[in-house]
């Protein structure tokens, strides 16, 4: 093989080594915002084939090092460092650095904005498909409202009853609760409709506590529950991918919130 075939595989195989570096880089940065955070704005199928891309560049990388180091071994035995007639470029490494650290911001901002997309994306979707249900469904709610109110045991049955027809109307509907109020020693607390076990010999039923979490629910349930009047208020958190939509109804004889609330493991971004 020619000194200058040598050389030129020496250098495509360093620019090659550098551009594998900077992606495998990259690769990583991804990996620690999307894991540190534990966020992921990627589908499913493109999550898949960026960890199997991930891992082939570490392959890929493996064989450009061993060439690049065979080929400068080979050209240092077979010529002098004076006859090859290497100059050095200035201004290269600072050029691979600002190349890096914005495509670095990019990826950055691709994957929080995707991941804000993603989930205003998923919660339009089940928003969308929960007030068609209830709209539809009106009926069903004011019994709702009017079972709670008797507060008689075997009525709660019925009440399941409906919350799993609401719940079971669309396949991309999430979970649903049923929250109501009571009293426990005269202070206001939050009941949630659950699974209906009722010992009809004994005639009791226990209800379920239905616990708020401080500065996200708590204050909204206490306002609507007191008689206040509240909007839909919907949320979503940044890590974990948790979804909630609180829908108030206020019905001719009682009032309740229906809760809707999700896990989404993977975005909007890909395929």
């Amino acid at each position: 093989m020619q000194l200058e075939t040598k050389a030129q595989i020496a250098k495509a195989t360093l620019s090659l080594l550098a551009v594998v570096a900077s992606l495998f880089l990259l690769g990583v940065l991804v990996f620690v915002l999307c894991a540190g955070l534990e966020i992921n704005p990627f589908k499913e199928t493109t999550s898949s084939f960026l960890v199997a891309a991930f891992v082939g560049l570490i392959g890929v990388a493996a064989v450009v090092v061993l060439l690049n180091v065979a080929t400068n071994l080979s050209l240092i035995a077979d010529a002098r460092i004076a006859e090859m007639k290497i100059e050095a470029h200035r201004g290269v490494l600072r050029k691979w650095s600002a190349a890096f650290i914005v495509v670095a911001v990019a990826v950055v901002g691709l994957i929080f904005a995707g991941t804000y997309l993603s989930k205003e994306k998923f919660l339009g979707v089940v928003r969308g498909q929960a007030d068609e249900v209830l709209g539809k469904n009106r009926d069903l709610l004011e019994e709702i409202s009017r079972l709670l109110a008797s507060g008689k045991a075997e009525d709660y049955k019925r009440i399941n009853e409906i919350r799993n027809f609401l719940q079971n109307q669309r396949s991309g509907l999430p979970q649903l609760t049923l929250i109501y109020s009571g009293q426990f020693e005269g202070k206001l607390a939050f009941y949630r409709a659950d699974y209906y076990d009722w010992n009809q010999k004994s005639g009791v039923y226990t209800p379920t506590y239905f616990q708020c979490t401080q500065n996200m629910d708590c204050e909204y349930l206490s306002k609507f529950f007191s008689g206040g009047n509240v909007d839909i208020f919907q949320k979503y958190t940044v890590r974990e991918d948790q979804f909630y939509i609180y829908i108030p109804f206020v019905g001719k004889e009682a009032r309740f919130v229906l809760l809707f609330d999700r896990r989404n493991s993977y975005g909007k971004i890909g395929s």
